[in-house]
């Protein structure tokens, strides 16, 4: 699941969450109207606070509907603090501060949980428990009362919403993290490729830069299957996908691209360069250890196709295509070699 996937989820609860909102908020609104006397401070208090948190909550609707998620969900935020917050200035107006309203102030904590990254809510949830103690102890009617209760509901409500956020963005996180990774090698997998080549290629195209991939596979690796077992053949795809890691800059993105291949972008690189790297790789993974799997004298060969961003293709489909097509002149040619560029059709 990506960070965009994340943000439509949330959305979604947004769709269905300032509505009703809105519809507490007017319910809210004709209750402050019918039980405050006209012209009263009460009434013109919170007919305008209701008013304008009635208007915060239409803008974080709009702004729901047109996904700018990050505005809608402060705005959601926002408003249920200025709700809280609003509410006991007004009380404080009438010389007395309830309870009630003060247990509002766990909303703003809850939702921000839900809504916004973890560091938010912690400051938020700081915050208020400040302000609520400073609050309390400079009031003889709220000391008066059970305040330690209070204050310990509103401290265990905020670790708990802080603890919630915390156990959603881990699980989130490890959740994306198995969806792009393959799970047999580590490395990332087909659909982190594409995603990202794609964005290499709108990157290359716009701003000049060049990119190189290389697509590659390892020569008669069903034999390794049917003459030892599927498992050395696993322990062998293993071993290929940590050599590569290990012997490639950290600016290379290394993927398993499906069975025995394995495909690769290279940033900021040309052609030569491109082959040179090709070729180290093509030499060097004959010296991975496989004398604990396969029999005495047994090397892993690879064949290599490359392709240029955008020189070679400007969609993965054509680029893709392209380094393909080299990789198979590379095992019609005899495998256990580079294919750079050659000029032909696709």
């Amino acid at each position: 699941m990506n960070s965009k996937e994340n943000k439509d989820i949330r959305s979604q609860l947004l769709l269905w969450l300032q509505p009703f909102i809105f519809v507490l908020l007017l319910i809210g609104f004709v209750f402050a109207i019918r039980t405050n006397p006209s012209d009263s401070y009460g009434r013109i208090a919170y007919s305008s606070l209701i008013g304008f948190i009635i208007i915060i909550d239409v803008l974080a609707f709009l702004a729901t509907l047109k996904h700018h998620y990050r505005i809608a969900s402060s705005l959601t935020i926002f408003l249920a603090f200025i709700g809280t917050w609003g509410a006991i200035y007004i009380d404080s107006r009438f010389g007395f501060t309830e309870f009630f309203p003060l247990v509002y102030v766990t909303v703003t904590v809850i939702l921000s949980s839900v809504l916004l990254p973890l560091f938010i809510t912690i400051i938020i949830a700081t915050l208020q428990l400040a302000v609520l103690t400073v609050l309390i102890t400079n009031s003889p009617a709220l000391m008066a009362k059970n305040w330690s209760s209070f204050i310990a509901y509103v401290l265990i409500t905020s670790v708990l919403s802080i603890v919630a956020n915390y156990i959603s963005s881990y699980q989130l996180k490890r959740f994306k993290e198995s969806s792009i990774r393959d799970h047999l090698t580590g490395l990332l997998n087909r659909r982190y490729f594409d995603a990202t080549l794609e964005d290499k290629i709108v990157r290359g195209t716009s701003k000049g830069f060049t990119y190189g991939v290389m697509l590659m596979d390892i020569d008669n690796f069903k034999r390794y299957n049917d003459q030892y077992s599927h498992a050395t053949g696993d322990v062998i795809l293993q071993r290929v996908a940590l050599f590569l890691s290990d012997t490639l800059e950290r600016h290379a993105i290394v993927c398993r691209h499906g069975g025995d291949e394995f495909a690769i972008i290279i940033s900021d690189t040309g052609q030569a360069h491109l082959y040179a790297i090709a070729e180290k790789l093509r030499l060097e993974v004959k010296a991975v250890d496989l004398t604990d799997t396969c029999k005495a004298g047994e090397q892993i060969s690879l064949s290599i196709g490359l392709a240029l961003v955008p020189k070679n293709g400007k969609t993965v489909e054509t680029l893709m295509a392209y380094a393909d097509r080299n990789l198979m002149l590379a095992k019609e040619l005899g495998k256990d070699r580079v294919m750079p560029q050659q000029t032909f059709a696709l």
